[in-house]
């Protein structure tokens, strides 16, 4: 499954600052470390088994890790061996949007051509090298139509209102086997009365993998969020010079928090599809209980 093509990057977020687990992760490791530096199970945190699992298809030298400067420490080991240009360290957790342009920008300065696919690094999966099939046929689709941008998105077992979730309409594709639809329209988290209108059968749970060229990606920030667009290309155009980082830290210190989800992808559905993923089990380890019964779960499987 390796991609021989070296216009195919990924960037893999770390940033978040774990707020809705922290009395539990004190609880059971005695520490304020984020969720994503966490091993659960084993000896690899959840950021290690999301490189080793974006690995699957894209070579090391193109994946860019970003987390925040205060969680160098907590990701030091599972960055080793990584390029320090690849190693994308933020001032500061100002959400989602933040997170992709920054790395986004060290990208598009040394491949103009580039097709990423974005990884948050929380996530619990069993059947790794089958989610991962999942995305090179959603890489596939993206190389041959360049103006799309497609999310993963899961059939779950429960429909749990504290996900995001994305319902589709007309199925536009399909690659390897992968049926690709487009979207309809984004649900954050809805209310009882809006998740029992919802047709089960035409709704996913938006996972955040997320894979374009980095240029159809960028437009969509320049056309929603026209204000962080300008401050990341002022950015951009000062990367690898001795100041990088006293700019980078000027610009977050007045940059607002944008969730990416919100303000970008339900903003507008324009050029969005969908790649519905099949027979993997996928989670989002958004709270201590969810966590406990995976780890049950992990008891009868092998793959994670």
């Amino acid at each position: 499954m390796p991609s021989d093509d070296n216009h195919v990057w990924g960037i893999i977020l770390a940033a978040g600052d774990g707020v809705r687990l922290r009395q539990y992760i004190r609880s059971r490791f005695n520490s304020d470390r984020p969720k994503q530096f966490c091993a659960f199970s084993g000896t690899r945190s959840m950021l290690a088994h999301t490189i080793a699992r974006a690995e699957l298809l894209i070579p090391k030298e193109r994946l860019l890790v970003t987390f925040k400067k205060d969680h160098r420490e907590f990701a030091r080991h599972d960055v080793e061996g990584f390029d320090e240009e690849n190693i994308i360290v933020q001032p500061s957790n100002k959400e989602t949007t933040a997170s992709i342009l920054l790395p986004l920008m060290y990208i598009l300065r040394r491949d103009p051509d580039a097709r990423v696919v974005i990884f948050p690094s929380d996530h619990f999966i069993i059947r790794e090298e089958r989610f991962m099939e999942h995305v090179a046929a959603g890489e596939e689709f993206v190389e041959r139509h360049a103006k799309y941008l497609i999310l993963l998105g899961t059939d779950s077992e429960n429909f749990l209102p504290d996900y995001g979730w994305i319902e589709m309409s007309m199925r536009i594709a399909e690659v390897r086997g992968c049926e690709i639809f487009r979207v309809k329209r984004f649900l954050e988290k809805p209310d009882a009365k809006k998740a029992h209108s919802l047709q089960r059968d035409r709704t996913v749970c938006n996972t955040l993998v997320m894979i374009g060229y980095a240029s159809a990606l960028l437009r969509k920030f320049r056309l929603i969020t026209p204000g962080v667009y300008d401050a990341f290309k002022e950015i951009g155009a000062k990367l690898f010079s001795p100041n990088q980082m006293d700019i980078i830290k000027d610009i977050y210190a007045s940059l607002p928090s944008v969730d990416f989800s919100k303000a970008i992808l339900a903003h507008d559905t324009h050029g969005l599809g969908v790649l519905r993923v099949r027979n993997v089990y996928w989670n989002d380890w958004g709270n201590a209980s969810r966590i406990q019964a995976d780890l049950a779960r992990l008891q009868t499987e092998s793959e994670f």
